[in-house]
């Protein structure tokens, strides 16, 4: 079963059932973003920049000492591991460095802050001549990185170069990797589509390096404006013709469109300003859906489980609102409306409007936020709870290893756990439609709020 956690998280993957992606033990054919988390391609790697790095005049530690440091830093910390010797340098050393830096000038400043000298110091000028930098390492690299350009440049193409996966593979390095690893990996691996990368490359299968890198769901959500598009283009035909609705599909999505038409546009924004928004709404509503429900399909997930997605959708409305209500008003007058009439002296309006059109404009964009995390807290709410209802097993099951508990226990938990992921499931059929009408309805109360007089 794919893992739980990536029906809310993205990835560069799909994972399905090991047995309908299957990997031989032997296989050494590995993507590019897995050869490149290697530790044996990464040492490689360290090798060919660190070279590069002496022959740029940036490295003023010893190859062994700066191996030692990298690896240190690496498993110092979790979050550290996989990450590279280049990484290691631009993440860790420079703002170190830099951060030193920072300290003795503010420290000598508080002194005497009227002392030229200290403020006219530059980063590289006190890396290579102040006392207090004596003890810094990477101080060669630390100054061209902060202030060389070009070194910025040869850098950037040096790591391209050091990286070369292809490179590693020519050179037959893989082959070298021990039978026992390359089953671990293949192993691992078993299950899981990763995504190819024409426009980009991956640090690692969660996050991306460089370029444009195509996602899970990112996929997921162009299938969704398919299946929308492909649908109400056939429904479009079927009612030009100007028959009556047939078929269970027909009526089921004309349903949905006559609701969200009468039940929340016209009353929202109004009958005759209603029919201009009702195709974003029905837009809105269908997409949002499509994502909710992609996520209680197996091996799948929602996109509206993070809030890119969610505030993405949000600034839609968003902008719908602010144009809008523009064309209706005009630039100054949407903002003039954005303040409800109020009969006051002018000697009190002029302090009291303004602060409520600041107010306004503040809650205006602080509704738009909230109408993004709604969406998603109601998304991954579900998932987190389902989650914890599958794990009471599993854990029930690591518990009695180390405890002499009745077998039968487990089996009334897993049962338990079944029975109330499956209800917890049906739950999110429904939470799946009520979340995009409420989606849709919000934002057709903001639009109407938009053109009309406060």
């Amino acid at each position: 079963m794919a893992d739980p956690v990536l029906h809310i998280k993205d990835s560069y993957y799909f994972e399905v059932p090991k047995a309908l992606w299957p990997r031989k033990a032997d296989d050494r054919d590995f993507p590019d973003v897995w050869v490149s988390l290697d530790p044996q391609f990464q040492d490689w790697e360290f090798s060919r920049l660190y070279t590069e790095l002496t022959k740029l005049g940036a490295m003023n530690v010893s190859e062994e000492t700066a191996e030692h440091d990298w690896h240190d830093w690496a498993h110092h910390d979790h979050a550290n591991v996989g990450k590279p010797f280049d990484v290691y340098l631009e993440e860790y050393e420079y703002p170190k460095n830099l951060n030193a830096f920072n300290a003795w000038r503010n420290a000598e400043l508080a002194k005497s802050s009227s002392n030229k000298a200290i403020e006219e110091t530059t980063f590289s000028e006190w890396l290579k001549d102040n006392p207090a930098a004596v003890e810094l390492r990477y101080k060669d690299f630390s100054a061209k990185f902060h202030d060389d350009e070009n070194f910025r440049t040869e850098w950037k193409a040096a790591k391209a170069e050091a990286s070369s996966v292809k490179e590693y593979e020519a050179e037959g390095h893989i082959k070298d990797w021990s039978a026992e690893k390359v089953a671990a990996y293949n192993n691992h691996l078993s299950g899981k589509i990763v995504i190819a990368q024409p426009f980009g490359t991956l640090r690692n299968l969660y996050q991306s390096e460089s370029g444009f890198a195509i996602s899970k769901f990112m996929i997921i959500e162009l299938m969704v404006a398919l299946i929308v598009a492909l649908l109400f283009s056939w429904l479009g035909r079927r009612v030009a013709h100007g028959d009556a609705p047939k078929g269970k599909a027909w009526n089921f999505l004309e349903t949905f469109c006559v609701f969200i038409r009468d039940e929340i546009a016209e009353p929202a924004i109004g009958h005759h300003d209603a029919h201009r928004f009702t195709p974003l709404l029905w837009n809105i509503f269908f997409f949002i859906l499509g994502m909710n429900l992609f996520g209680m399909l197996p091996w799948l997930g929602a996109p509206t489980g993070t809030w890119a997605v969610t505030f993405a959708m949000a600034a839609v409305t968003f902008l719908a609102v602010i144009v809008s209500g523009m064309a209706r008003f005009g630039v100054v007058g949407f903002f003039k409306n954005q303040v409800p009439h109020m009969d006051l002296p002018i000697y009190m309006a002029i302090f009291i409007k303004p602060a409520v059109m600041l107010i306004e404009l503040l809650g205006l964009v602080i509704k738009h936020a909230v109408l993004s995390v709604r969406l998603l807290a109601n998304m991954v709410a579900g998932h987190m709870v389902l989650l914890g209802i599958l794990g009471m097993a599993f854990g029930l099951e690591a518990a009695m290893n180390f405890a002499d508990a009745p077998t039968w226990q487990w089996g009334v938990t897993a049962t338990l756990a079944v029975l109330g992921s499956t209800l917890l499931s049906i739950l999110e059929v429904f939470v799946a439609f009520l979340q995009a009408y409420v989606f849709t309805l919000l934002s057709a109360l903001f639009i109407g709020a938009a053109i009309h007089h406060h």
